[in-house]
This record gives C-alpha cells, structure tokens and sequence, in this order.
C-alpha cells in the first residue's frame, strides 16, 4: 500500500464535503491518468477517520486489535473511492463509504469465527449476499433490504433471512463478549447500528408492526434505539440477563425485517 505524508485531521460533514470535489474529480480521470494516485492519497487520508471512527467502535474485546481492523477499513475505502460513480449513485459518498467499510469488518470478524454448524449452503448464500450488498448499496445510496437481495440473487426472501440470521448468531468466544464494558460483541455493535439506522429510514412502514410486538420486546427496542441504553443498563432495568436482552433484540429486529420484506 502507498505510504503517504501525515494529513490534518478531517472533522464534521462540511470538512468531508469539501473533499466531494475532488472525488468527482477522480472519477473522471482515465485509470491510466497520473495524477489519480495523487488524488487517491487526498482522498483516503481525507476520509480516514471515517475508518479509524468505525474501528474503535466496533474493535473493542477483539483479540486483534485496532489495528488490524484499521488496515481491513482502509482497504475498503480504497476500494470504495475506485469503485465510487457519482452519475450511478443516490447518496452521498459518506452513504456509501460507511457501509462498505462497516461490512468488510463484519465480514473480516466473520471469515474468523464461522460456525462449523452453518449449513454449506448458507455459507455460499451470505457470500452471494455480500457481493449483492455492496453493488446494491452503491446504487441505491443505503444498505438494501432483504426483499432487495432477494430480488437480486433470485433467491426466496426466506432464505436471504435464514442466511443473514445465521450470519449473526455464528461468532463466537471473545467476539461474543470481549474486554467491552457492556459485555457487547463487535459484529453485535454492527447489528445494533443497522437496527438503529432501519428504525429511523422505516419508521412509519414499522409503527403497525412495533404495535403488533409484546410489550417486553417494544419496550427494549425503545430503550435501546430511542433511549440509547447499554443492552446492561436494560438488563439491570428489566430484570433479565445482558445476554437474553441480546437474544431478545436480535429476534425482534429479525421479525421487524421479515414484516417489511
């Protein structure tokens, strides 16, 4: 990888917005045009911290450690810059950018601590679902729905569903638990940002369905999503364990998918 010179710190969505000029500009070059890698370190140094905010929330009680998470994240944002066509994609970059590096840590946790209970099949399905996320997150500008996925690997929604729920219950040992303060996992850390970024994008599709939950399960959905409690802060509060708000939260989230689909 190029080593490149040390680069101020870039904070806030003006700063990152300011680098949307030369990223335009970079997409437009020819791929054999000089001045890309120039405007490829620019680009990578400008929106590090993205990478480095991600690692640090999802690194915690990983027996790895930062940095090997940070070197996963930067050769996504690598990527992500290549790959980026302002003219193809909905969103902002920052839409795109954040899954791709998000996803390529989850998978790096993954590729690590697969279940050797997970069917073949689903094994080869979340492969598929993988490379179907990524192009299907640059197009629409936000990580797709199961139904998307379906739709795009032709596969039944159910199946989309059985794969990215054994996807979320296979890690295991420190990654279940760790050195966190909360007793949460890192890919459960990714999970709990998804739910909360599916929440707010569908809320009003999700008002009959948060309706339709017993009143256990809503109430700890709304204390962790809207409220921002620790999963240990419910469990104190609801009289169960950590570990069962985890399950609990999980399960929920996956009806809430299932009944968006």
């Amino acid at each position: 990888m190029t080593t490149v010179a040390p680069h101020k710190h870039v904070q806030g969505l003006d700063e990152y917005a300011e680098l949307m000029p030369v990223l335009e500009r970079f997409s437009e070059l020819d791929p054999a045009d000089p001045q890309r890698q120039t405007l490829r370190d620019e680009l990578v140094l400008g929106y590090l911290p993205v990478v480095r905010n991600l690692a640090r929330r999802h690194g915690r009680g990983y027996p790895g450690g930062m940095e090997d998470l940070e070197q996963v994240g930067t050769i996504a944002l690598i990527t992500a810059v290549d790959r980026w066509d302002p003219e193809r994609s909905r969103g902002d970059f920052l839409s795109y950018l954040v899954p791709c590096v998000r996803g390529e840590m989850l998978r790096y946790f993954r590729d690590r601590t697969w279940s050797m209970r997970v069917p073949r099949r689903l094994k080869d399905l979340s492969v598929s679902i993988r490379h179907a996320t990524g192009a299907l997150s640059h197009e629409l500008g936000r990580a797709p729905r199961p139904s998307e996925l379906s739709a795009r690997l032709g596969v039944d929604v159910e199946e989309i569903i059985e794969a990215l729920d054994a996807q979320a219950n296979q890690h295991a040992g420190t990654l279940d638990g760790g050195d966190d303060p909360d007793g949460v996992s890192p890919v459960a850390r990714l999970g709990d940002l998804d739910g909360r970024l599916e929440l707010v994008e569908n809320r009003e599709a999700l008002r009959p369905l948060l309706d339709e939950l017993p009143p256990r399960e809503r109430e700890i959905l709304i204390l962790r999503f809207f409220d921002e409690m620790t999963q240990t802060s419910i469990a104190q509060r609801m009289g169960i364990s950590q570990m069962h708000v985890s399950r609990l939260l999980a399960k929920t989230l996956a009806e809430l998918r299932k009944g968006l689909t």
